[in-house]
């Protein structure tokens, strides 16, 4: 297990996750690899739960829309909060959580990104707390492995705002678009241009085939996060031609 641990700081780790998409629907419930009875949703939190033994809680966030009662079935019984609110206001779900937790910090993820690096991750939450920054967010790991980590207090701040429907949908955007107002660290992770390059977010049915050879990959050979990524690099390099030429959807 990763020690995030600092001062006995309580770390929520928010993920947001639904049923409906248009590429793909149904994903976050998907088993993966192809052959695995575990969802892409069960290796977001399986990662997760290396961060420490108490000092974090996983909530999942989803919609009040009908075909989430699936994903509601699913952290009942892996015996995992499940918080259910707007469909598009994606906001004010995390909103409503943190009005009824007390967190240090909050990272949020999303339900279609399985690779996480909780070591990596694990630093970063220290450094934002120590350094009291308002707003982290990570660059330099591969689509779909960069992080979020939000101060809570300003987080309840934007519940006063007067918001676009866009900062609704993108949790973080208006941080991003008031720059000057927030203390903001991006940390520049220094991996290989290689590896900063590589698609790892499940969008589309090629997206979800090389995400599930990587972690058929990575179960075989037991590694995960950036370490996987590389040994796969190394060993493996055609897994990642299966999606090199998908479309990222602009925030």
């Amino acid at each position: 297990m990763v020690d995030g641990r600092l001062n006995n700081k309580k770390i929520g780790f928010i993920i947001q996750a639904r049923l409906k998409s248009t590429r793909l629907p149904g994903k976050v419930l998907m088993p993966i690899p192809l052959d695995s009875n575990k969802s892409i949703l069960y290796r977001i939190i399986e990662s997760l739960k290396g961060y420490n033994d108490s000092n974090y809680q996983i909530i999942v966030a989803t919609s009040i829309n009908h075909e989430n009662d699936l994903i509601e079935d699913f952290c009942n019984s892996e015996d995992i909060t499940c918080f259910r609110g707007e469909e598009e206001d994606v906001l004010s779900r995390f909103i409503e959580i943190n009005n009824s937790y007390d967190f240090d910090a909050i990272v949020r993820l999303t339900g279609d990104n399985p690779i996480i690096d909780i070591k990596i991750l694990a630093e970063e939450i220290n450094h934002h707390l120590k350094e009291e920054f308002d707003y982290s967010y990570s660059q330099g790991l591969p689509l779909g492995m960069n992080f979020e980590i939000i101060n809570p207090s300003r987080l309840a701040d934007l519940a006063g705002k007067n918001l676009s429907m866009p900062e609704k949908e993108h949790v973080t955007l208006f941080f991003r678009n008031n720059k000057i107002d927030y203390s903001i660290n991006s940390p520049e992770l220094n991996f290989d241009l290689e590896i900063q390059k590589l698609r790892l977010t499940i969008d589309y049915p090629s997206d979800y085939l090389t995400l599930s050879a990587l972690i058929a990959v990575g179960l075989k050979e037991n590694i995960a996060g950036i370490n996987l990524v590389k040994y796969c690099l190394k060993n493996y390099a055609w897994i990642f031609q299966g999606n090199i030429n998908n479309v990222q959807k602009v925030q």
